[in-house]
Protein backbone atom coordinates (compact mmCIF):
# COMPACT_ATOMS: atom_id res chain seq x y z
CA UNK A 1 0.00 0.00 0.00
CA UNK A 2 1.18 3.16 -0.58
CA UNK A 3 2.86 5.27 2.96
CA UNK A 4 3.40 8.72 0.48
CA UNK A 5 -0.46 9.29 0.23
CA UNK A 6 -2.59 10.73 2.20
CA UNK A 7 -4.17 8.32 5.18
CA UNK A 8 -7.35 5.97 3.80
CA UNK A 9 -8.74 4.10 6.31
CA UNK A 10 -12.03 2.13 4.68
CA UNK A 11 -13.88 1.92 8.16
CA UNK A 12 -15.51 -1.67 8.64
CA UNK A 13 -17.13 -1.06 12.18
CA UNK A 14 -17.07 0.42 15.38
CA UNK A 15 -17.21 -1.34 18.77
CA UNK A 16 -18.18 0.49 22.60
CA UNK A 17 -15.81 -1.35 24.32
CA UNK A 18 -15.75 -0.96 28.35
CA UNK A 19 -12.25 0.38 29.66
CA UNK A 20 -11.35 1.25 25.94
CA UNK A 21 -14.20 3.56 24.85
CA UNK A 22 -14.65 3.87 21.26
CA UNK A 23 -13.19 1.46 19.09
CA UNK A 24 -13.29 1.83 15.11
CA UNK A 25 -11.91 -1.35 13.33
CA UNK A 26 -10.75 -0.55 9.42
CA UNK A 27 -7.88 -1.20 7.00
CA UNK A 28 -5.73 1.24 5.89
CA UNK A 29 -5.80 1.56 2.41
CA UNK A 30 -3.32 4.04 2.06
CA UNK A 31 -0.97 6.47 4.07
CA UNK A 32 0.28 5.93 7.84
CA UNK A 33 -1.64 5.48 11.25
CA UNK A 34 0.52 6.15 14.32
CA UNK A 35 -0.62 6.74 17.67
CA UNK A 36 -0.65 10.37 18.91
CA UNK A 37 -2.09 11.76 15.22
CA UNK A 38 -4.97 13.53 14.90
CA UNK A 39 -7.35 12.48 12.16
CA UNK A 40 -10.64 13.40 10.67
CA UNK A 41 -13.69 11.02 9.30
CA UNK A 42 -15.60 12.28 6.20
CA UNK A 43 -18.05 13.27 5.64
CA UNK A 44 -19.25 14.03 8.88
CA UNK A 45 -15.68 15.67 9.97
CA UNK A 46 -15.59 14.04 12.96
CA UNK A 47 -12.16 14.58 14.66
CA UNK A 48 -10.22 12.52 17.08
CA UNK A 49 -6.73 11.51 18.20
CA UNK A 50 -5.33 8.13 17.82
CA UNK A 51 -4.95 6.32 20.88
CA UNK A 52 -3.28 3.36 19.70
CA UNK A 53 -3.00 0.67 16.60
CA UNK A 54 -3.28 -3.07 17.04
CA UNK A 55 -3.78 -5.65 14.91
CA UNK A 56 -4.82 -9.47 15.91
CA UNK A 57 -4.06 -8.04 19.95
CA UNK A 58 -0.77 -6.72 18.75
CA UNK A 59 0.01 -3.26 19.09
CA UNK A 60 2.13 -1.89 16.56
Amino acid sequence: RPTDKALRLALQDVYKIGGFGTVPVGRVESGVLKPGMIISFAPCYLTTDVMSVVMHHEAL
